[in-house]
C-alpha cells in the first residue's frame, strides 16, 4: 500500500509542471508574444530619460529576412534517436511468504522514434538487493544478490508542451536472476513493464528524465519466490536522456514580390503602327533581384527589363493583352496584365432595304425576301435574319421564308446588315400567313360522333374488347378526317370522355369508362392516329343523360319512323341506360362535341341495347322488350 500511494504522489509531482506550462499557455499567450511584450516595456522606460533624443524613423517598405536560429521549442521537436542513463529503484515482491525488498540499479535504453508520437525501445537494466530468506533458511542474516532485465517494446510520446513529454510504454521481455533471488540456480524468465513518465527537455540534445514509473512483472520460479511463478513488483528511475537525429529547421521563407502593371498609351488605331509602352513597378521584400518576361496576345514586346515596347504593327482591330512575370530567382513570382486596345479608324454604317415577294401566303408555303444592303465604305456586307415565326431558308441578300407547321396570323421578319466593323443596320417586314380554306371544310366534315359499348364492356380480362363493328366504322371515319385535319392544325387534340350507365358502385363505373376511353384511344392510335394528340377522362355514372334529354333525342332523330320511335319510347329505361354506355369525342380547337346518335339501325343494336351485355336475338323490332333483371 506505501508503494502505491509513493507512487501517486509521485504522479502528481510530475503533472505539475505540465499543468502550469499549460496554465501558463492559456492566460498569458505564448511565451514569444510575452518575451515581446516585455521588450517593448524595456524600451519604453528607456526612452523617458531627460536627456533622451528622439529616434528618427526609417523608411521600411518590407520586413527583412527572416533569421535562420532554430526558435522551436525544444519540447516539441522529434529525436531520431534517444540514449537514457538512469538510476532506477525497484520493490521487489516475491510473494507470500518473503517480504518485499528493495533494489537499487541503473539502466540503459535506446529508442528509434518512428514518429512524432511513437518509438521503438530497448532497454537493459542491472540490480543490487539485500533481502531476508528466513522463511527458507530459519535465519534472518540478510543476504545480498542481483538480477538484470532486458526488454524490448513501443514507446507513445505525447509532444505537445514546450519543455516537457510525457510519455508511456510498454516493454517485454527477459530477467535473469541467481540463487539469492530464486533459492535455486541462475534462471531466466520472462519479463514484462508497462507504465510511463516525463521527460523535462533543457535543450534540443539534452533532457531530464524527472520520473519514470513503471509495473514490472517477473515470472521467476523456486524456493525463494512464491509458487505461483509471477512477481509483481514496482519500478521508479530518473535519469538524463540524450537525442539526437533532430531535423534542421526549415529555411525562413521566402517572400514573393509584388509587381503592377500600366501602358501609356491606352489605345490606337489599326495600320498606325504606332508602339504602347508598358511600364512594370515591381519590388521585393527580400531584396532579392528581380526579372521579367514577357507574353502578348498578338504582336510584340520589344525589351526584358521594367521597360518594354508593345509593337502594333500586323495586328487587328480587338484588345491585346500583355502579362508580364516578375521571378525573384527563388521560386517567388508576382504577375500582373495591362490591356491595349487597337481601334478601327471611324466607320460609316450601311443601309437595309427589305421587300417581301409574296404575302399572304398558306402554312406550308414558301416566299421570298430580299435585303438590300449597301456601304459608304464599301466594306463587304454579311445578312443575318430574325423571325418571329417560321424559318429562314438560305443566306445572303435573298433567301425565303418558310411557312410550315405555322397558324395563321402576323410574323415580322428582320434583316440585319452588318459591315464587319461595328457598323449595322436593320430593316423589318411583314408577312401574312391565312388560314387554309381546307381547314373550315375539314372541321364542318370532321365526324365528330359519340361512340357506344355493350353492358360491362370491355372487361378486365379483356380490355381489348366490346368494341363493336358498327362502332369501329365510326372510329374508321374519325381517324382517318383527323389525320388529314393534323396537317393544317398540328396542336389540335381529340378528347375522349367516357361514361357509363347508373347500375354499379361509383368505383367499378369509373374504371368502366377509363377501359372504354383507352379502348377507344387504341383504335385511334392503330388506324394512324398519334397517341400524343389524344386526352382521356373518365366520369363514370357522374354525367349520366336523364330520362327527358334522351326522350328529346329520340324524338329529334329524323332516321327513325313514328311507330318505331313509338316502340323505342316504351322502353326508355333500356335505352337511357344504353345511351350513357358511350365515349363522348371533344375536337380542342374548336371545342365542338360528338353527336349523340344511339345507332338503332346498325346490325348490333341490339347487343348494345342489352342490359345483360350478351348477344341477344335478333328481332323486327328496333325496339327490346324491358329486361326482367338489371345487371351492371
Amino acid at each position: 500500500m506505501r508503494n502505491w500511494c509513493a507512487a501517486l504522489a509521485m504522479g502528481a509531482l510530475l503533472a505539475l509542471p505540465l499543468c502550469a506550462q499549460q496554465k501558463n499557455s492559456g492566460a498569458d499567450g505564448d511565451t514569444a508574444n510575452a518575451a515581446e511584450k516585455s521588450r517593448a516595456s524595456s524600451k519604453a522606460v528607456a526612452a523617458q530619460g531627460l536627456l533622451a533624443l528622439p529616434v528618427t524613423p526609417r523608411p521600411t517598405p518590407f520586413p527583412g529576412p527572416a533569421a535562420a536560429a532554430d526558435t522551436r521549442p525544444p519540447g516539441t521537436l522529434v529525436p531520431r534517436y534517444e540514449f537514457s542513463a538512469m538510476y532506477d529503484y525497484i520493490n521487489f515482491a516475491p510473494g507470500d511468504p518473503f517480504a518485499n525488498f528493495n533494489s537499487h540499479g541503473g539502466s540503459g535504453s535506446f529508442t528509434y522514434n518512428a514518429s512524432k508520437w511513437l518509438g521503438l525501445t530497448g532497454e537493459f537494466g542491472g540490480y543490487r538487493f539485500d533481502r531476508d530468506l528466513f522463511p527458507l533458511t530459519g535465519s534472518s542474516t540478510p543476504v545480498s544478490g542481483g538480477f538484470v532485465t532486458y526488454l524490448f517494446g513501443p514507446r507513445l510520446n505525447w509532444r505537445k508542451f514546450d519543455h516537457f513529454v510525457p510519455f508511456g510504454e510498454f516493454l517485454v521481455g527477459g530477467a535473469t536472476g541467481g540463487t539469492e533471488l530464486i533459492g535455486t540456480a541462475t534462471q531466466s524468465a520472462f519479463a514484462m513493464a508497462a507504465g510511463g513518465g516525463v521527460d523535462m527537455v533543457l535543450t534540443k540534445n539534452l533532457a531530464w528524465r524527472v520520473a519514470q514509473l513503471d509495473y514490472l512483472m517477473t515470472s521467476f520460479s523456486g524456493s525463494a519466490v512464491t509458487a505461483t511463478g509471477r512477481q509483481n513488483n514496482f519500478r521508479a528511475g530518473t535519469g538524463l536522456v540524450l537525442r539526437f537525429g533532430i531535423p534542421n529547421p526549415p529555411p525562413p521563407p521566402n517572400h514573393p514580390p509584388v509587381a503592377a502593371c500600366s501602358v501609356s498609351p491606352a489605345s490606337v488605331f489599326a495600320g498606325s503602327g504606332d508602339s504602347v509602352a508598358v511600364h512594370v513597378n515591381a519590388s521585393d521584400p527580400d531584396n532579392d533581384p528581380l526579372t521579367y518576361s514577357y507574353t502578348v496576345t498578338g504582336g510584340a514586346v520589344d525589351g526584358t527589363g521594367p521597360e518594354a515596347r508593345w509593337n502594333s504593327s500586323g495586328v487587328g482591330v480587338g484588345s491585346y493583352t500583355v502579362n508580364v512575370k516578375v521571378d525573384d530567382g527563388k521560386g517567388g513570382t508576382a504577375s500582373c496584365a495591362a490591356d491595349i486596345k487597337v481601334e478601327e479608324k471611324p466607320n460609316h454604317p450601311p443601309t437595309a432595304a427589305l421587300s417581301i415577294e409574296r404575302s399572304p401566303i398558306l402554312p406550308g408555303e414558301r416566299t421570298g425576301i430580299t435585303c438590300h444592303g449597301s456601304d459608304p465604305d464599301n466594306d463587304p456586307l454579311t445578312y443575318s435574319y430574325t423571325t418571329t415565326g417560321g424559318q429562314i431558308v438560305g443566306s445572303g441578300s435573298s433567301v425565303q421564308f418558310d411557312a410550315t407547321t405555322l397558324q395563321p396570323g402576323s410574323y415580322d421578319v428582320k434583316c440585319t446588315v452588318n459591315d464587319g466593323r461595328g457598323g449595322t443596320a436593320d430593316s423589318s417586314a411583314n408577312v401574312q400567313v391565312k388560314e387554309p380554306p381546307q381547314i373550315k371544310q375539314l372541321e364542318a366534315k370532321l365526324a365528330l360522333h359519340s361512340i357506344y359499348f355493350p353492358t360491362a364492356q370491355p372487361t378486365v380480362a379483356k380490355p381489348t374488347g366490346g368494341l363493336l363493328p358498327s362502332q369501329e366504322v365510326t372510329l374508321d371515319t374519325l381517324a382517318s378526317d383527323f389525320k388529314q385535319y393534323l396537317t393544317y392544325r398540328p396542336d389540335a387534340h381529340l378528347i375522349l370522355e367516357g361514361h357509363a350507365d347508373i347500375r354499379g358502385a361509383k368505383d367499378y363505373n369509373v374504371k368502366l369508362s377509363e377501359r372504354r376511353v383507352e379502348r377507344t384511344k387504341s383504335y385511334l392510335v392503330e388506324k394512324g392516329v398519334p397517341a400524343d394528340h389524344l386526352e382521356t377522362r373518365a366520369f363514370g355514372f357522374e354525367k349520366n343523360m336523364t330520362s327527358e334529354e334522351v326522350k328529346q333525342l329520340i324524338e329529334a332523330d329524323a332516321d327513325l319512323t313514328p311507330a318505331e320511335k313509338q316502340k323505342i319510347l316504351k322502353n326508355l329505361l333500356t335505352v337511357r341506360l344504353a345511351n350513357n354506355r358511350r365515349v363522348d369525342v371533344t375536337l380542342s380547337t374548336t371545342g365542338e362535341q360528338s353527336v349523340r346518335r344511339f345507332p338503332f339501325s346498325a346490325k348490333d343494336a341490339l347487343t348494345l341495347l342489352s342490359r345483360s351485355g350478351g348477344e341477344t336475338p335478333k328481332k323486327k323490332t328496333t325496339a327490346p322488350a324491358p329486361a326482367k333483371k338489371a345487371k351492371p
